[in-house]
Protein backbone atom coordinates (compact mmCIF):
# COMPACT_ATOMS: atom_id res chain seq x y z
CA UNK A 1 0.00 0.00 0.00
CA UNK A 2 2.70 2.43 0.55
CA UNK A 3 4.40 1.60 -2.46
CA UNK A 4 1.45 2.43 -4.36
CA UNK A 5 0.97 5.61 -2.70
CA UNK A 6 4.08 6.71 -3.04
CA UNK A 7 4.01 6.24 -6.55
CA UNK A 8 0.95 8.31 -7.05
CA UNK A 9 2.59 10.90 -4.82
CA UNK A 10 5.13 10.91 -8.14
CA UNK A 11 2.77 10.88 -10.77
CA UNK A 12 0.95 13.61 -9.48
CA UNK A 13 4.10 15.54 -8.52
CA UNK A 14 5.16 14.83 -12.11
CA UNK A 15 1.77 15.97 -13.69
CA UNK A 16 2.04 19.24 -11.15
CA UNK A 17 5.22 20.41 -12.73
CA UNK A 18 4.70 19.82 -16.15
CA UNK A 19 1.79 21.57 -15.75
CA UNK A 20 3.65 24.59 -14.62
CA UNK A 21 6.53 24.40 -17.13
CA UNK A 22 4.11 24.27 -19.80
CA UNK A 23 2.55 27.34 -18.45
CA UNK A 24 5.57 29.03 -18.04
CA UNK A 25 6.34 28.08 -21.57
CA UNK A 26 2.94 29.84 -22.40
CA UNK A 27 3.66 32.51 -20.72
CA UNK A 28 6.75 33.91 -22.16
CA UNK A 29 6.16 32.16 -25.81
CA UNK A 30 9.40 32.82 -27.38
CA UNK A 31 8.63 36.71 -26.54
CA UNK A 32 10.04 38.86 -24.21
CA UNK A 33 8.68 41.74 -21.86
CA UNK A 34 9.89 44.51 -19.72
CA UNK A 35 8.75 45.92 -16.15
CA UNK A 36 10.11 48.31 -13.66
CA UNK A 37 11.59 46.55 -10.96
CA UNK A 38 11.52 48.91 -8.25
CA UNK A 39 8.45 50.59 -8.71
CA UNK A 40 4.41 49.40 -8.41
CA UNK A 41 0.98 50.98 -8.83
CA UNK A 42 1.15 52.03 -5.09
CA UNK A 43 4.93 53.19 -4.67
CA UNK A 44 5.46 54.84 -8.19
CA UNK A 45 7.44 57.47 -7.16
CA UNK A 46 11.30 58.30 -7.11
CA UNK A 47 12.34 61.58 -5.45
CA UNK A 48 15.43 63.94 -6.41
CA UNK A 49 16.26 67.12 -4.90
CA UNK A 50 19.72 69.24 -6.36
CA UNK A 51 19.80 70.36 -3.02
CA UNK A 52 23.63 69.86 -1.70
CA UNK A 53 24.59 68.75 -5.29
CA UNK A 54 26.98 71.13 -6.98
CA UNK A 55 25.74 69.78 -10.82
CA UNK A 56 23.23 71.86 -12.96
CA UNK A 57 21.62 68.55 -14.64
CA UNK A 58 22.22 65.08 -12.77
CA UNK A 59 21.11 61.72 -14.26
CA UNK A 60 18.34 59.24 -12.80
CA UNK A 61 18.50 55.80 -13.72
CA UNK A 62 15.41 53.50 -13.97
CA UNK A 63 16.08 50.06 -13.30
CA UNK A 64 14.08 48.33 -15.98
CA UNK A 65 14.05 44.42 -15.81
CA UNK A 66 13.65 41.34 -18.51
CA UNK A 67 11.10 38.58 -18.06
CA UNK A 68 12.14 35.70 -19.67
CA UNK A 69 15.38 34.42 -21.05
CA UNK A 70 18.36 36.49 -21.93
CA UNK A 71 18.34 38.40 -25.53
CA UNK A 72 19.94 36.92 -28.09
CA UNK A 73 20.31 40.56 -29.86
CA UNK A 74 19.63 43.85 -28.29
CA UNK A 75 16.02 45.00 -28.21
CA UNK A 76 14.33 48.57 -28.41
CA UNK A 77 13.12 50.32 -25.23
CA UNK A 78 10.23 52.41 -25.58
CA UNK A 79 9.12 55.05 -23.24
CA UNK A 80 5.91 57.57 -23.73
CA UNK A 81 5.52 60.66 -21.64
CA UNK A 82 2.22 60.63 -19.58
CA UNK A 83 0.75 64.63 -20.15
CA UNK A 84 -1.85 64.47 -17.89
CA UNK A 85 0.87 63.57 -15.39
CA UNK A 86 3.08 65.45 -16.33
CA UNK A 87 4.24 69.07 -14.49
CA UNK A 88 7.61 69.45 -15.74
CA UNK A 89 8.84 70.74 -19.82
CA UNK A 90 10.66 68.71 -22.01
CA UNK A 91 13.51 70.62 -22.45
CA UNK A 92 13.29 72.78 -19.42
CA UNK A 93 13.25 70.64 -16.82
CA UNK A 94 14.57 67.44 -18.43
CA UNK A 95 16.08 66.05 -21.39
CA UNK A 96 14.00 65.26 -23.95
CA UNK A 97 13.01 61.71 -24.10
CA UNK A 98 14.29 59.51 -26.67
CA UNK A 99 12.65 57.43 -29.81
CA UNK A 100 14.14 54.31 -27.84
CA UNK A 101 16.92 52.71 -25.57
CA UNK A 102 18.93 49.86 -25.91
CA UNK A 103 18.35 46.77 -23.79
CA UNK A 104 21.75 44.75 -23.96
CA UNK A 105 22.95 41.31 -23.96
CA UNK A 106 23.91 38.47 -21.18
CA UNK A 107 21.72 40.90 -18.55
CA UNK A 108 18.16 40.73 -16.64
CA UNK A 109 18.54 44.53 -15.93
CA UNK A 110 18.84 47.73 -18.12
CA UNK A 111 19.91 51.24 -16.07
CA UNK A 112 17.52 53.71 -18.39
CA UNK A 113 18.86 56.98 -17.99
CA UNK A 114 17.01 60.35 -17.51
CA UNK A 115 18.35 63.77 -17.05
CA UNK A 116 17.00 65.93 -15.19
CA UNK A 117 18.09 69.63 -15.48
CA UNK A 118 18.50 72.33 -12.71
CA UNK A 119 16.21 74.93 -13.85
CA UNK A 120 15.11 77.94 -11.86
CA UNK A 121 11.52 77.12 -11.34
CA UNK A 122 13.34 74.30 -9.05
CA UNK A 123 13.16 76.65 -6.32
CA UNK A 124 10.41 77.15 -5.93
CA UNK A 125 8.61 73.88 -5.95
CA UNK A 126 8.95 70.27 -7.22
CA UNK A 127 8.03 69.09 -10.92
CA UNK A 128 6.95 65.61 -12.00
CA UNK A 129 7.81 63.37 -15.34
CA UNK A 130 5.36 61.13 -15.30
CA UNK A 131 6.91 57.97 -17.80
CA UNK A 132 5.28 54.99 -19.17
CA UNK A 133 6.70 51.66 -20.66
CA UNK A 134 5.19 51.08 -24.13
CA UNK A 135 5.42 47.86 -26.46
CA UNK A 136 8.16 47.88 -28.72
CA UNK A 137 8.62 46.29 -31.90
CA UNK A 138 11.06 43.65 -29.63
CA UNK A 139 9.56 43.96 -26.13
CA UNK A 140 6.13 43.33 -24.40
CA UNK A 141 4.85 45.03 -21.32
CA UNK A 142 5.35 42.39 -18.44
CA UNK A 143 2.91 44.16 -15.68
CA UNK A 144 1.03 46.83 -16.23
CA UNK A 145 1.17 47.64 -12.78
CA UNK A 146 4.62 47.99 -13.12
CA UNK A 147 4.94 49.95 -15.90
CA UNK A 148 4.88 53.47 -14.60
CA UNK A 149 6.66 55.59 -12.48
CA UNK A 150 6.97 59.48 -11.39
CA UNK A 151 10.14 61.22 -11.15
CA UNK A 152 9.61 64.07 -8.63
CA UNK A 153 12.49 66.66 -8.77
CA UNK A 154 12.78 70.22 -7.13
CA UNK A 155 15.88 72.00 -6.22
CA UNK A 156 14.29 72.51 -2.52
CA UNK A 157 14.26 70.25 0.46
CA UNK A 158 12.05 67.12 -0.29
CA UNK A 159 10.99 63.66 1.96
CA UNK A 160 13.01 61.18 -0.40
CA UNK A 161 10.61 58.20 -1.39
CA UNK A 162 12.41 56.06 0.68
CA UNK A 163 11.82 57.31 3.59
CA UNK A 164 9.59 55.58 5.48
CA UNK A 165 9.98 52.34 4.47
CA UNK A 166 13.99 52.28 4.23
CA UNK A 167 15.58 55.55 6.12
CA UNK A 168 12.90 56.13 9.42
CA UNK A 169 14.29 53.37 10.66
CA UNK A 170 18.13 54.54 10.54
CA UNK A 171 17.28 58.66 10.90
CA UNK A 172 13.83 58.65 12.75
CA UNK A 173 10.75 61.11 11.49
CA UNK A 174 11.26 63.10 8.70
CA UNK A 175 11.55 66.88 9.07
CA UNK A 176 13.05 69.85 6.36
CA UNK A 177 14.85 71.00 9.47
CA UNK A 178 16.03 67.45 10.00
CA UNK A 179 17.50 67.25 6.86
CA UNK A 180 19.09 69.88 6.38
CA UNK A 181 21.35 69.73 9.65
CA UNK A 182 22.11 65.87 8.54
CA UNK A 183 22.93 66.78 5.32
CA UNK A 184 25.63 68.79 6.92
CA UNK A 185 26.57 66.49 9.67
CA UNK A 186 26.99 63.81 6.50
CA UNK A 187 28.38 66.01 4.22
CA UNK A 188 25.90 64.34 1.44
CA UNK A 189 22.75 64.00 0.64
CA UNK A 190 20.56 61.38 1.17
CA UNK A 191 20.78 58.24 -1.03
CA UNK A 192 17.25 58.56 -3.34
CA UNK A 193 16.52 54.64 -4.25
CA UNK A 194 16.60 51.62 -2.19
CA UNK A 195 19.89 50.57 -5.19
CA UNK A 196 21.79 53.54 -3.49
CA UNK A 197 21.30 53.05 0.18
CA UNK A 198 21.82 48.94 0.02
CA UNK A 199 24.94 49.82 -1.98
CA UNK A 200 26.12 51.86 1.02
CA UNK A 201 23.83 50.37 3.99
CA UNK A 202 26.61 50.27 6.86
CA UNK A 203 27.44 53.97 6.11
CA UNK A 204 23.87 54.97 6.24
CA UNK A 205 23.51 53.36 9.40
CA UNK A 206 26.73 54.70 11.19
CA UNK A 207 25.61 57.93 9.58
CA UNK A 208 22.35 57.15 11.35
CA UNK A 209 24.09 57.04 15.21
CA UNK A 210 26.08 60.33 14.25
CA UNK A 211 23.01 62.43 13.43
CA UNK A 212 21.22 61.03 16.34
CA UNK A 213 24.06 62.06 19.01
CA UNK A 214 23.66 65.68 17.51
CA UNK A 215 20.06 65.88 18.35
CA UNK A 216 20.62 64.41 21.74
CA UNK A 217 23.05 66.91 22.69
CA UNK A 218 22.06 69.79 20.82
CA UNK A 219 18.30 71.43 21.55
CA UNK A 220 16.94 71.66 17.91
CA UNK A 221 13.34 73.34 17.43
CA UNK A 222 11.55 72.30 13.81
CA UNK A 223 9.64 75.25 13.03
CA UNK A 224 7.77 73.85 10.64
CA UNK A 225 5.65 72.28 13.20
CA UNK A 226 2.85 73.90 14.72
CA UNK A 227 4.04 74.81 17.43
CA UNK A 228 7.39 74.32 17.20
CA UNK A 229 8.96 71.37 19.01
CA UNK A 230 12.38 69.80 19.64
CA UNK A 231 14.06 67.51 17.43
CA UNK A 232 14.16 64.27 19.51
CA UNK A 233 16.91 61.77 19.21
CA UNK A 234 15.62 57.97 17.78
CA UNK A 235 17.51 56.03 19.48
Amino acid sequence: MKQIITLLIGIISCLLITSCENDIQGLYSGEHAIYFSEYNSTADSVTYSFIGKNREQDTVFLNVRLLGNMLTTPAKVVLRVVPEKTTAISGSHFEAVKPSYQFGLNTFDYKLPIILKKHADLNSGAFVLALEIVESEDLLVAFKEKSSVRIRFSNIFMKPSIWDATLAPVFGIYSKTKHAICMDIMGRPFPETLVAFNVERNLWRNFGWQCNAYFKDNIVMDNDLVPPARILPWF
